[in-house]
């Protein structure tokens, strides 16, 4: 994860350096276990050592991911915590869904963890609980008003590595506003 980070620094100095500025310090162990703890569950190493690098960002800037906030240890949890609220009030219960297969059939659930934020209630998700034909740790999209749950990426690493690729590929404008950027990292 340190040479994709170095790699997406890299790019964010040359094409939107307000951006690198906005990047928090690396999470302390004690902020992942606390996170861990509170979401009840183990974090893939990658993503912890994701979070060790840059825990987040501050959101004085524009966000990091193609206009999504990548979130911190305390906004991962902060999203979390309204989607486990509106849960457990069933406020899904009647819900359809359609998800890609290997994603489990509900509109949401506490084994998906927010990685990032739109600002509409739109979220990547680290999937911890996949169905049988997915994969432990993959990333997905949750939707709050739709309901298309597809798979992005097996992991963090492959979904990150993507990102980072795609930085490289193309320019601020492509990055940050075109509205174009892909996420799916299943076609790489």
């Amino acid at each position: 994860m340190k040479l994709l980070w170095e790699r997406m620094e890299s790019w964010i100095k040359d094409h939107a350096p307000d951006v690198l500025e906005d990047l928090n310090p690396g999470a302390s162990e004690s902020e992942i276990t606390e996170l861990e703890t509170a979401l009840g569950v183990t974090l893939p190493e990658d993503l912890k050592e994701s979070l060790r690098i840059h825990n987040g960002q501050s959101g004085d800037s524009q966000w990091l991911v193609a206009g999504w906030e990548l979130l911190s240890t305390q906004r991962i949890l902060d999203e979390w915590n309204v989607w486990k609220e509106l849960n457990d009030k069933e406020s899904f219960k009647e819900w359809d869904v359609e998800p890609q297969e290997g994603v489990a059939n509900v509109w949401w659930q506490p084994a998906w963890i927010p990685l990032t934020y739109n600002g509409c209630g739109d979220h990547h998700c680290l999937d911890l609980a996949p169905t049988n034909k997915g994969k432990n740790g993959q990333i997905i999209s949750m939707w709050h008003d739709s309901e298309e749950r597809e798979v992005l990426a097996k992991n963090y690493r492959q979904w990150f590595e993507h990102l980072v690729r795609t930085f490289e590929s193309n320019d601020a404008e492509y990055v940050f506003e075109s509205g174009d950027f892909k996420f799916d990292a299943t076609q790489d």
